[in-house]
């Protein structure tokens, strides 16, 4: 929560990857409709270090009180987990689109030793069963960085009797464990989620959130929203608004001008290929 200015205590520093700055995070909703124009419909500001996970919920119910909730909502992977997916469709009947953190595990990178889409989970009775057909012996409640979880683990005579424990784990001489989310949706989501982010039909429908990239790129070159020109975030965010309106303006007035006109100009190179083709 450190600032650097005397002049501006709401301007904070924050590291993302390899960009740092001292100022404020801004985030543009905008509509993807076919045939018409996208413009911005929401917009929010916060002080640099919020993450942009814990502004969804808050947009959702923006849209919500301006009757402006959105059937399929395309976000990127910092916005959705799957307890945002439930709540998005739980309370607003929204569809969360975005790719669900994967499975890090070894096996998982790998491709050739048992993740935890392998074993089958019982939420009923409290227990899972390996790709061998053994049962596991503990289930508990786990908390890991502030975040809940389920752990289950496996008997460790079983496990290390287990003819195809390479596959299955890395460990010396302990059993096979295993984290769930806390609840039984949630974990079904995650992975009903992990197996369709890999489908071409999947990948269809999230390339259209490319389009909030052009819009920012827009609104970065030509209407300097990476600068600050107040004080205090009440006044950036008006000025944040007030940018989204300039660019909603110049996007309508192009579209009534011209209809037929493609929605963003071809890069040099696309010009380039089909002029050879």
């Amino acid at each position: 929560m450190r600032f650097d200015s005397p002049y501006d205590t709401d301007a904070h520093y924050c590291v993302k990857r390899d960009t740092a700055w001292s100022g404020y995070r801004t985030h543009f909703t905008e509509t993807c409709t076919s045939e018409l124009p996208e413009v911005v419909v929401h917009v929010a500001t916060t002080i640099a270090p919020v993450q942009d996970g814990q502004l969804t919920a808050r947009i959702h119910d923006d849209l919500a009180a301006i009757n402006l909730t959105p059937a399929e909502h395309a976000v990127d992977a910092a916005y959705i987990s799957p307890a945002q997916i439930e709540r998005a469709q739980r309370i607003h009947g929204i569809t969360l689109l975005g790719p669900v953190v994967p499975d890090h595990s070894h096996q998982a990178k790998s491709g050739a030793g048992f993740d935890k889409a392998a074993f089958t989970i019982d939420w009923d009775h409290r227990r899972a069963t390996c790709p061998q057909g053994n049962l596991s012996r503990e289930w508990r409640p786990l908390r890991i960085s502030g975040h809940e979880y389920i752990q289950i683990k496996f008997d460790k005579a079983t496990c290390l009797a287990c003819p195809v424990r390479p596959q299955c784990t890395n460990a010396v001489s302990g059993p096979r464990s295993l984290a769930l989310l806390p609840t039984r949706e949630l974990h079904e989501i995650q992975q009903h989620n992990r197996l369709g982010q890999r489908t071409e039909d999947w990948q269809r429908r999230y390339a259209i959130r490319a389009g909030i990239e052009a819009t920012l790129s827009q609104n970065v070159r030509t209407y300097g929203l990476r600068r600050t020109r107040y004080r205090g975030l009440p006044k950036t965010h008006v000025q944040h608004v007030l940018t989204a309106l300039a660019c909603n303006v110049t996007r309508i007035a192009d579209w009534i001008a011209d209809p037929t006109r493609p929605q963003r100009a071809p890069s040099h190179f696309r010009t380039l290929c089909t002029a050879l083709n």
